[in-house]
């Protein structure tokens, strides 16, 4: 059976659309990802995010066009666990903006959740 994508347009809620997609099984596609700003696309603290996101999930596919105006999310189940390098948020966004996210998604993973966040 194939996934139905749910389509989305815009950056606004752009963590809370993957945790709501992750928690809920609902593979998604967003559009128009700042199209119209000068510099469009994901930033750089949000091509992270989703990486953490692939990193406590199996079997998470995240595809990114070219410009980054585009992005197809299809999650994965959390798996939770202690196997993990250390992911390195950067210095743009707060540990928070990361870590709010892994403590929901570590509610519902199948295994307790340890991660360490630079």
């Amino acid at each position: 059976m194939k996934a139905e994508y749910k389509r989305l347009k815009g950056s606004q809620s752009f963590r809370q659309r993957l945790l709501l997609a992750t928690l809920s099984s609902t593979p998604i596609i967003i559009d128009d990802i700042r199209a119209d700003e000068t510099w469009p696309g994901l930033h750089n603290h949000e091509i992270s995010l989703l990486r953490l996101f692939e990193t406590v999930s199996d079997d998470c596919h995240v595809q990114i066009n070219e410009t980054g105006t585009k992005l197809k999310y299809k999650p994965g189940i959390i798996m939770g666990g202690t196997q993990y390098r250390p992911h390195d948020c950067g210095v743009s966004r707060s540990i928070a903006y990361f870590l709010e996210p892994l403590i929901l998604l570590g509610l519902f993973a199948k295994k307790p959740l340890t991660i360490t966040l630079k």
